[in-house]
């Protein structure tokens, strides 16, 4: 689950911008990003403290697959391409005599590809947060930033990842004569998963698990309003075989969490900020290159502390930039029933997210700057936030653990990052909001947090 914030942080000199050019991935054949520029999100959660990498643990990613150009972000490696896997179900639609509403038919499951849907690149940014990724952008070059190409870190930059499609591409047909204004009347390309298809994704990973697949996690970045018997009793199966399941919490805000998030088995992720975010350290400008921490390198025109978050990170506001961490106003909320367990980071996440039409965009590593010129097409990075980008910094938390016990069960796992997360008390805060008065505030309650602010090092330092 996410919500793309589309919002331009300054004008494009293309006259003046010195654009670092590429002729080819110069990362190809690297192992993994282990050696890479860290994060503000990452240091959230103190990845620095922490020398597990999450080596010898399997991470099954259920999205919408990973971008047919993978591994110009990631090591190859680090994919388990031979394993991936694709489960679509056949949906049909069928407009109602209402002219506004629509019938739902469900047929075939098949498998496929894990080579991901063409409406998001969704699977591809979450992956992203748990391995890191290969970077170079035109529009830091563009707004003063020209660096060259980087590795940015991953959480947990050595596990394997198995990437499992589980969301597709589906169109839902025109509405020509629908009277409501709410309702769209054009035909729209819409990405979800269904009841089958996710539990077919849940049950192939399982049966992995039980092959000798492991330690493995699974994270999924998705939900439904209500529970899925199906995707319940896969769940039940996964985590009684020794899986580890991790989901978001959803993004409805005060009506409450998506599921299997919501299941109490489920260990599930709400979305934090950093008040931070989007201003340079020493709080006098707009500063876009905020998500990185550069170590010192490229300064100027980077700042030396950039991305620098204090520690451990303050959870209890006392105005803006004051370097602390908030709850998202959409981040779901826990109502009677349902069970919140940790906040992650979850707002303005840096990673790969390539803009529409689809794939169609130049590889960062070309000399192109089609990114800059075209029309709907940010390049291939983008700032996202959502539970769904909350969640794999869990998930590759989960992992780092793994490595240090792989006997470690879910129960024990969800104990121990509950035990150790920094409390986050009821508040008030936000970053900044580009467009609108500089202020973005967030208001939240104790059912927005569950136990806190996952801490990545108290939680490895927690396995005996």
């Amino acid at each position: 689950m996410h919500r793309q914030y589309v919002k331009w942080i300054s004008a494009l000199a293309l006259a003046s911008a010195t654009v670092p050019l590429a002729a080819q991935n110069i990362f190809r054949g690297q192992p993994s990003t282990a050696d890479g520029y860290g994060t503000f999100d990452a240091d959230m959660i103190n990845i620095e403290n922490v020398s597990e990498t999450g080596a010898g643990v399997y991470v099954a990613v259920l999205d919408s697959g990973l971008a047919p150009n993978w591994k110009d972000y990631f090591p190859e490696a680090r994919v388990a391409a031979h394993l991936g896997k694709g489960f679509v179900q056949s949906v049909s639609f069928k407009a109602f005599n209402d002219r506004c509403g629509l019938g739902v038919t469900t047929g075939a499951l098949r498998e496929t590809s894990f080579i991901g849907s063409r409406g998001t690149e969704h699977g591809t940014h979450v992956t992203s947060t748990i391995l890191g990724f290969f970077y170079r952008s035109n529009f830091d070059a563009a707004g003063g930033f020209p660096l060259p190409p980087i590795m940015a870190r991953g959480i947990a930059p050595n596990v394997t990842v198995i990437p499992v499609k589980v969301l597709a591409d589906y169109r839902i047909p025109q509405l020509p004569k629908c009277d409501e204004p709410e309702i769209s009347k054009q035909s729209q390309l819409v990405v979800f998963g269904t009841e089958a298809s996710i539990a077919a994704g849940i049950d192939y990973v399982t049966d992995l698990a039980i092959a000798g697949y492991r330690p493995m996690v699974i994270n999924m970045s998705l939900g439904s309003s209500a529970p899925l018997s199906a995707v319940e009793q896969a769940v039940d199966r996964a985590i009684a075989n020794g899986v580890i399941v991790v989901a978001a919490a959803g993004n409805s805000g005060d009506d409450g969490m998506g599921y299997p998030g919501a299941s109490a088995p489920v260990i599930s992720v709400a979305a934090a900020g950093w008040n931070n975010s989007w201003v340079d350290p020493g709080i006098t400008q707009i500063y876009r290159m905020f998500w990185l921490q550069n170590g010192g390198d490229f300064v100027p025109p980077l700042f030396a502390d950039g991305g620098d978050v204090a520690e451990p990170t303050p959870t209890t506001q006392t105005g803006f930039f004051d370097g602390a961490a908030y709850i998202a106003d959409f981040s779901s909320r826990e109502l009677a029933g349902q069970e919140l367990d940790v906040a992650a980071p979850g707002v303005w996440v840096r990673g790969p997210f390539a803009g529409f039409p689809g794939y169609n965009h130049l590889p960062w590593w070309s000399k192109g700057i089609g990114d800059l010129v075209s029309v709907g097409n940010p390049g291939n990075f983008f700032y996202v936030s959502g539970t769904s980008m909350a969640a794999p910094h869990v998930t590759a938390t989960a992992a780092l653990m793994l490595e240090k016990d792989p006997a470690l069960t879910q129960a024990e796992i969800e104990s121990i990052l509950k035990a150790t997360a920094l409390p986050f008390p009821p508040g008030s805060g936000g970053d900044i909001q580009i467009t609108v008065n500089f202020t973005d505030m967030q208001e939240w309650e104790a059912n927005a947090t569950g136990s806190g602010l996952v801490q990545a090092d108290a939680a490895v330092d927690a396995i005996p």
